[in-house]
């Protein structure tokens, strides 16, 4: 697919390795050619995101079943017609998939969600809000409970008690009671044969539980906005064991039907060598 086919004011996802962990953006189409996309300048909370010399970057493009992706992607900030954008310089004319084949699994874990909330303000974050003054001891002793109570709620995370259902390399499913709202951020750990993974996590839509059964009253479905590169690996592991489980019980089925047509073949051979013998 070329870039400049896409249609100005759709999303794509820009998906930024660096060091250890994987960024996930998102943006809108601003402006295409046939090596370049402009996309609205990424920012939170009044700074632009800046891409760095380092960065692996790859491009992805949805387009409802199929995804197209542009690896070895370069990025920076411009302007156009005066505004700031984001600009993403690719190489190639990129490849196509299916959307559907990236690897669900289902982990069923327990875990624990933390997220801030800044009073007056909607929406949670993943991480201690920006900006907050820098207090000492002394500080402290100087001022009044409201503030100090204040502080203390900007400071401290919130925690709440959650399942995971099931992750994949750009999503996550959460079983919970909080009803969080869709933008909602929140930072947890999936556990793993690696520790724990730190990942931080947007909801993008909500599903209330209504069976009795269920210990839960919400899934949320949520997009990874960061996450820890061995969480990749970990997802490809359990992958391929379970795909080798599957192969090897698919195996041993085979191998029974095939003992019980053999045992069968026997059984009528002796049922008509008796007939036979009768005769």
């Amino acid at each position: 697919m070329l870039l400049e086919n896409i249609p100005l004011g759709k999303s794509i996802e820009i998906f930024v390795d660096r060091e250890d962990y994987r960024y996930r953006l998102t943006s809108k189409v601003e402006d295409t050619n046939e090596f370049r996309v402009c996309v609205t300048a990424i920012s939170a909370r009044g700074r632009f995101f800046q891409f760095q010399k380092e960065d692996r970057i790859r491009l992805v493009y949805r387009d409802e079943e199929v995804m197209w992706e542009w690896d070895h992607v370069k990025a920076g900030l411009a302007k156009l017609d005066g505004s700031p954008v984001h600009y993403l310089q690719i190489r190639d004319r990129g490849r196509s998939f299916n959307r559907r084949g990236a690897y669900r699994i289902k982990l069923l874990e327990y875990v624990d969600v933390q997220y801030y909330r800044v009073p007056g303000k909607p929406g949670l974050l993943a991480d201690v809000p920006e900006g907050l003054p820098e207090v000492s001891v002394d500080d402290m002793d100087h001022m009044s409970e409201e503030k100090k109570e204040m502080l203390m709620e900007l400071w401290t995370p919130k925690v709440e008690h959650c399942m995971i259902k099931d992750i994949s390399e750009s999503g996550i499913g959460i079983y919970t009671d909080k009803e969080f709202r869709t933008g909602d951020e929140f930072y947890l750990e999936v556990p793993s044969s690696y520790g724990s993974l730190p990942i931080r996590a947007a909801v993008i839509r909500k599903t209330e539980i209504s069976s009795p059964t269920s210990n839960y009253r919400f899934l949320f479905g949520c997009e990874l906005t960061k996450a820890d590169q061995r969480l990749i690996r970990y997802i490809y592991e359990i992958q391929r064991e379970r795909l080798k489980k599957q192969k090897e019980s698919k195996l041993q089925q085979q191998e029974k039907r095939e003992e019980y047509e053999k045992r069968k073949k026997e059984r009528m051979e002796e049922e008509k060598k008796q007939e036979e013998d009768d005769e």
